[in-house]
């Protein structure tokens, strides 16, 4: 299934433009141009705008792009009325209640609601030295001594998931950064 890779989502005159391409169209071109339906949305006022982009976000068909849908993408995922929208876990119920006023309000919420301040790591001893994840693939975890350079996750839960994901992962330790 196609989905757009979003590099940037603007609003100039009363227009929305994004900067996006296809993921199976090589080579790609991420060159600005006007989307004339989120253009049309927008004349329906800036926050049913939101809740579409957003909507297209959460269905997977915008991703990546660094902007406050993608952080509210991570917010929605952990609040937990979203279990009863998520496509992921319970399809049939999900498209039951998709569209709903109260998806839509959950949505909405999302959107307001900020990241929170704490921050999580995964470290683990490796010949007697600390090391800290640095970049994971699904395939394999790469570590670094240095603990300003790893990844941070924004959720307890989402840093324990990512020792889920490894057989070798008992000595692993979730760490708060100040």
């Amino acid at each position: 299934m196609s989905y757009e890779i979003i590099r940037s989502i603007k609003i100039k005159d009363n227009k929305v433009f994004v900067k996006a391409d296809s993921n199976n169209v090589y080579p790609r071109d991420f060159t600005e141009r006007e989307a004339s339906s989120l253009t049309a949305m927008l004349q329906k006022g800036r926050e049913a705008l939101d809740v579409y982009i957003m909507e297209a976000y959460e269905q997977g068909s915008f991703q990546k792009g660094n902007n406050k849908y993608t952080r509210a993408l991570k917010v929605l995922r952990y609040l937990p009325e979203y279990k009863r929208f998520d496509w992921r876990n319970n399809w049939k119920e999900s498209q039951k209640t998709r569209g709903s006023e109260e998806y839509k309000e959950l949505l909405k919420k999302a959107l307001k609601t900020r990241l929170p301040k704490d921050k999580f790591t995964v470290a683990k001893d490796y010949c007697g030295t600390k090391v800290y994840l640095l970049k994971l693939t699904t395939k394999q975890a790469k570590w670094t001594i240095e603990k300003s350079r790893a990844k941070i996750f924004r959720y307890e839960v989402e840093a324990n998931n990512v020792k889920g994901c490894f057989t070798n992962s008992e000595n692993w330790e979730i760490e708060k950064l100040n």
